[in-house]
């Protein structure tokens, strides 16, 4: 069952089937139908209107119907339904913050999940959405960790996944973006490995099948550096960057996808990428640090003039800006969210040495982009990593920097060849990878 409109009111959840049994045909009036859903789950009407049921988790269920007309005759069909997440499109909005654990509980403890409302329908008054999103894209920043630990997020009403999302340092401040499906109770779970933190929450946009717009992945193009263009970016000043009708971008793309990455920032600050260089957004992107290359993937609606800006709140920093694909009416394909799973990790086959690279496979074999979250850790050189297509070129971009004594992730959406992505150690030192699959691009 899928949804039809965006209406704020009528939900449609991902994972949702329905029953009619008054389009069954029988000898005599249906007095009461009975469903058997496949999933521990029964449902009795008798007043033969549809019935509707939402799995927890993607998987094939062997649904019962019984029927029991006016004379006590009953009957038994069977149907094998595949719960999955549909294809869909893309639908950006402006950013803004939904959830800030210093507003009410300060830290987050570690080894408990917490549910977080997601701003469905009108969970949030004053940013009314679709009630049907399939998938949310969010910023995820953590704050103020007692330790060296790590966030996954997934959704609600299903068991946690062995991946992750955010890794910070003791002290620090990190953000990623995190793509993933809405759970059953319109909400997702965040929880901690360890330690104690606080969690600060952005809504960027989601997903919705027969609704929005469809993603054309890029090999990674450079659309700003400031260390050979413009000079670093001051702090309480703006930016303002082309990057619609630009290096394979059409003029009318509703949205971009960049790798953000920040460099000799001479202040702990953070960095806000948004539309509407008048309506700046009381969220942020990046969290920069002095001494350390930080990166981190944003998907930003176009503003005017096929632009959009950039601000940092102190100090001053460096940034490089990084097309990685766009959305839009010309665009070619729709997303398939997906539950995190692992893909690979190093860590069990032996790191990845400078100058090396590692294919990830284990994609669906009609997969043309994918979107994970790549993990760089025990790094014993400052470098980065750069994800492509199986058997393309090695493009001229980063998609995350990695550095000596920290695990750094990043949100990466990359093209994929013969269901396989490869990744690209620099010179720089060498790496275990963690790959983490949250989605992918396929034809429709």
């Amino acid at each position: 069952m899928l949804p039809t409109s965006d209406s704020p009111t009528e939900r449609v959840s991902p994972l949702t089937v329905r029953a009619d049994p008054a389009a069954s045909t029988t000898p005599w009036p249906l007095s009461r139908a009975d469903v058997d859903f496949g999933d521990g789950t029964t449902q009795q009407v008798s007043d033969l209107s549809q019935v509707t049921h939402t799995d927890r988790t993607p998987g094939d269920y062997n649904v019962i119907l019984t029927l029991q007309d006016s004379k006590g005759t009953t009957s038994t069909s069977r149907h094998m339904v595949k719960a999955d997440y549909a294809a869909s499109g893309y639908v950006a909005t402006e950013p803004f913050r939904f959830y800030d654990s210093r507003d009410d509980t300060p830290v987050m403890p570690g080894g408990t999940p917490l549910w977080m409302s997601l701003p469905i329908g009108l969970n949030q008054p004053e940013h009314p959405l679709s009630a049907s999103m399939s998938a949310v894209v969010l910023n995820v920043t953590v704050t103020g960790a007692t330790q060296d630990t790590h966030l996954t997020v997934w959704p609600d009403g299903q068991d946690r996944p062995a991946t992750s999302n955010v890794n910070v340092r003791a002290g620090a401040t990190t953000s990623n973006t995190v793509t993933v499906p809405v759970g059953k109770s319109n909400g997702a779970l965040m929880q901690l490995n360890s330690g104690w933190a606080s969690i600060i929450v952005d809504f960027v946009g989601y997903y919705q099948p027969n609704l929005g717009q469809r993603f054309t992945p890029l090999a990674p193009s450079r659309l700003l550096d400031t260390r050979t263009a413009g000079g670093a970016l001051p702090g309480g000043q703006t930016r303002t960057v082309k990057v619609a009708g630009v290096n394979g971008i059409p003029a009318d793309a509703t949205a971009v996808a960049l790798n953000l990455t920040g460099t000799g920032a001479t202040e702990n600050a953070h960095v806000i990428a948004y539309p509407d260089p008048a309506r700046r957004t009381a969220t942020s992107n990046l969290n920069v640090e002095p001494g350390k290359d930080k990166s981190n993937q944003a998907i930003v609606p176009v503003g005017p003039n096929g632009t959009i800006t950039l601000f940092t709140n102190s100090g001053s920093t460096h940034l490089v800006l990084d097309a990685v694909g766009y959305y839009g009416k010309h665009g070619k394909t729709l997303f398939k969210p997906v539950v995190p799973k692992r893909l690979a990790d190093t860590r069990a086959t032996g790191k990845l040495a400078p100058g090396a690279t590692t294919t990830v496979s284990g994609l669906p074999a009609n997969a043309v982009g994918a979107v994970l979250n790549v993990t760089a850790t025990d790094t014993t050189g400052p470098g980065f990593l750069t994800a492509y297509a199986f058997g393309g070129t090695l493009p001229g971009a980063s998609s995350l920097n990695t550095l000596p004594g920290a695990t750094v992730p990043n949100h990466v959406t990359t093209p994929v060849g013969s269901g396989k992505v490869s990744i690209f150690n620099s010179w720089g030192g060498s790496n275990h990878v963690i790959t983490d699959l949250l989605g992918y691009f396929t034809n429709p």
